[in-house]
C-alpha cells in the first residue's frame, strides 16, 4: 500500500565523539561498524513476583512509563541467586520512585516489590532507523526527514549534503523496514512531459516494478517509468464524492489510472488518457488485473477532448448526461483549458457528437496565495 513514511523517532544515545568518529567516509559509506551501536544502559526497573505482573499490567499511569525500544521485551526474567520466580518490569530512564502510581508504591511499601536499577545491554538490532542515522552521518549533516513508500519501494528525495551518504541512509532503511526491498533517491527534477525524473537506487535490489493497492484496487506500474505521487490519494477521494455512478468520467491526464479505476468501480463509464505511453498501458493492465472496463487511449490531452468528441452519441435521457472531466495536472492544465473554449462560448457541448450534457471541469493548478487563490489563477 501506499504511504507517506517518518522516519521512526527515537531517543538520542549518541554523544558528538561517537558520531564523529563514526561517520563514514563519502562514497565509501557501507559496510559500517556495527559495534560503533553497542551501549549499556542503567534503567529503573520493579523487580516483583511474576504473579503480581499482570496486575501492574493494567494500571495505565505505569505502562506510560515501560521502557520501550525496538526489538525489545520491558518484562524480563529476573537474573542473579534468588531470582527464580521474579520478573523485572523496566521503566523509562529517570524514572523516580515518586512518580509511580499509587499501585505500585503499595507493592513496593509492603516489600513484595523492590526499585532497582537494571543493566540493559542494546545494538544495531534496537536502534531505530533514525537513532542509527544519527549515529552514522557526521556533524552537520541532517538525517532525512521521511519518504515515500511505493510497494516495496522507498522513494527519498536526498539533500546535496546527504547525497554522499546515501548508500549508508538506503542499507539502514532497508534493515529497519523489512517490508521494502529497494531504496532510491530522486536526482532530477520532473522536467520531461511524462512527468519522470533520474533516480538511482541507493539500496536492495533494481526493481522498480512495483504494486500499489488503493481503496482495495491493485495498481502495478514502473515506478521509474510513470508519475506517481501517494500523496494525491486523499484528492482522489475527493473527487469520488464528487462522481455519481450513472456519470461519465473522462480523465485527461490519467497516469497509471488509479481515479479512473475507482470510477469505474462505482459504476461511471470511464474513458482515461494519458500522454506518458507507459502510463497508458498500466491502465489497461490494471484494468484487466481489477476486473473493470474502461477505454484508455494515449493522446494529447486537446486531442483526447477532439477525440471524445467524435464519439457515438449517447442514449436519449430525461436530463442531461453528467460528464465530468479531470485535469488533475497541476503544473499545465491551466493551459489545457481551451480544448473547451467552444463549449464555453456556444453554451453546447460537442462531446459525444454534440450530445446533450452536463459539463463539469475539474482543473487542478497551483497557487501561492492560499487565502485568496482566485485573483492569481485568473
Amino acid at each position: 500500500s501506499v504511504s507517506k513514511s517518518p522516519i521512526a523517532r527515537g531517543r538520542h544515545l549518541r554523544s558528538e565523539a561517537m558520531a564523529e568518529s563514526a561517520a563514514p567516509a563519502p562514497d565509501d559509506d557501507v559496510p559500517f561498524d556495527m559495534a560503533q551501536f553497542d551501549q549499556v544502559l542503567a534503567l529503573p526497573a520493579l523487580l516483583l513476583p511474576a504473579q503480581r505482573v499482570g496486575e501492574l499490567q493494567k494500571v495505565g499511569k505505569l505502562k506510560e512509563l515501560f521502557y520501550r525500544r525496538r526489538n525489545m521485551r520491558n518484562v524480563l526474567p529476573a537474573e542473579g541467586e534468588n531470582s527464580a520466580g521474579f520478573k523485572l518490569m523496566v521503566l523509562q530512564p529517570g524514572t523516580v520512585r515518586e512518580a509511580l502510581p499509587e499501585a505500585a508504591q503499595q507493592l513496593l511499601d509492603s516489600g513484595v516489590a523492590q526499585f532497582v536499577t537494571h543493566e540493559m545491554r542494546v545494538g544495531y538490532e534496537q536502534t531505530t532507523a533514525e537513532e542509527a542515522l544519527q549515529q552514522i552521518l557526521p556533524k552537520g549533516v541532517d538525517v532525512p526527514r521521511g519518504f515515500e513508500t511505493v510497494g516495496h519501494l522507498a522513494h527519498f528525495n536526498l539533500r546535496d549534503q546527504q547525497l554522499p551518504y546515501r548508500k549508508a541512509i538506503g542499507r539502514v532503511i532497508l534493515d529497519k523496514n523489512p517490508c521494502l526491498k529497494t531504496v532510491i533517491t530522486k536526482v532530477g527534477s520532473l522536467s520531461n512531459e511524462f512527468r519522470t525524473f533520474d533516480m538511482e537506487v541507493i539500496a536492495g535490489r533494481d526493481d522498480t516494478n512495483v504494486t500499489v493497492v488503493e481503496r482495495k484496487l491493485k495498481l502495478r506500474f514502473d515506478f521509474r517509468e510513470v508519475y506517481w505521487n501517494s500523496r494525491l490519494s486523499e484528492e482522489r477521494v475527493r473527487l469520488l464524492d464528487q462522481v455519481a455512478p450513472d456519470d461519465i468520467v473522462c480523465d485527461l491526464f490519467a497516469g497509471v489510472g488509479a481515479f479512473a479505476l475507482q470510477c469505474a468501480e462505482k459504476g461511471c463509464t470511464v474513458h482515461a488518457n494519458d500522454l506518458n505511453p507507459a502510463g497508458a498501458a498500466a491502465m489497461r493492465g490494471n484494468a484487466a488485473l481489477n476486473h473493470l472496463e474502461m477505454s484508455v487511449t494515449n493522446l494529447c490531452a486537446r486531442e483526447c477532448v477532439k477525440m471524445l468528441g467524435g464519439l457515438p452519441a449517447l442514449p436519449a435521457r430525461s436530463t442531461p448526461t453528467r460528464v465530468h472531466a479531470i485535469m488533475n495536472l497541476p503544473e499545465l492544465a491551466l493551459d489545457f483549458l481551451d480544448a473547451f473554449r467552444e463549449m464555453v462560448e456556444t453554451r453546447k457541448s460537442t462531446l459525444f457528437s454534440g450530445s446533450p450534457v452536463e459539463l463539469v471541469v475539474h482543473c487542478h493548478c497551483f497557487a501561492r496565495e492560499k487565502d485568496n487563490p482566485d485573483a492569481e489563477i485568473h
